[in-house]
């Protein structure tokens, strides 16, 4: 469902952005960047979260973060900075001289705000200290999510090995599906992100369908002139 746009709502019982209280907190001749990057989405979640980072200059000081659901709106970014601004992961309180940002419509209203607050706004095409933070972001989050897996055995792991071109399909072209078809047959199926690309239902085990599925996607590959 798309999220609807949000006008700006600042003050008290609104946001934590209180020009007010903002302005007391002492200013220091720092750059920061502010942005939303889009998280990874499970295959069984509908919307596509995303996370919002403060990271300062030019040391890439981790400031700030703040994950929500759907499209972020002008009142998380206000949310965000006043994070950053009050209660900082690594400083004591304090406002920055610049602010960078990506060139979103979203973000235009809450700009004479921070204007007031003595912040200088430019809009950059890139930001790399928060780029640099979103990329070890997903290294951490994937890591922690692997050191609860379980470790495949000596046999197990050779199974890129026995299937290659079927490893080759799932590291970087799409993903493939085997089991019952809601009572149609054992189906075998490789798809990319348009759809289907090979299928099988002659199969009645999974090594069958692991032979059939290799055999399809060795064909597909070199038919592509993928080595």
């Amino acid at each position: 469902m798309r999220k609807e746009r949000q006008e700006l709502k600042l003050g008290k019982g609104a946001t934590i952005f209180v020009k007010s209280r903002l302005k007391r907190l002492p200013q220091e001749d720092e750059t920061w960047e502010a942005d939303f990057r889009a998280l990874p989405k499970p295959m069984m979640q509908a919307e596509t979260h995303y996370i919002g980072m403060v990271v300062a200059q030019p040391h890439g000081d981790y400031l700030a973060e703040l994950e929500v659901k759907g499209r972020p709106s002008v009142n998380d970014l206000a949310i965000l900075l006043a994070q950053a601004m009050q209660r900082p992961f690594t400083e004591g309180a304090h406002r920055p001289r610049r602010l960078y940002v990506r060139g979103h419509k979203q973000w235009q209203e809450l700009f004479p705000h921070l204007a007031k607050l003595d912040i200088e706004i430019a809009v950059r095409p890139e930001l790399p200290k928060v780029k640099e933070a979103y990329e070890d972001h997903l290294q951490q989050t994937r890591k922690a999510q692997r050191a609860k897996m379980p470790k495949p055995t000596a046999d197990q792991a050779s199974v890129e090995a026995t299937f290659p071109a079927i490893a080759k399909w799932v590291r970087g072209y799409g993903h493939i599906e085997i089991g019952d078809q809601e009572g149609f047959g054992f189906v075998a199926r490789a798809l990319d992100y348009g759809g289907v690309v090979f299928e099988d239902d002659k199969s009645d085990t999974l090594a069958e369908a692991l032979v059939v599925l290799e055999k399809g996607l060795s064909d597909w590959l070199k038919e592509q002139g993928i080595e």
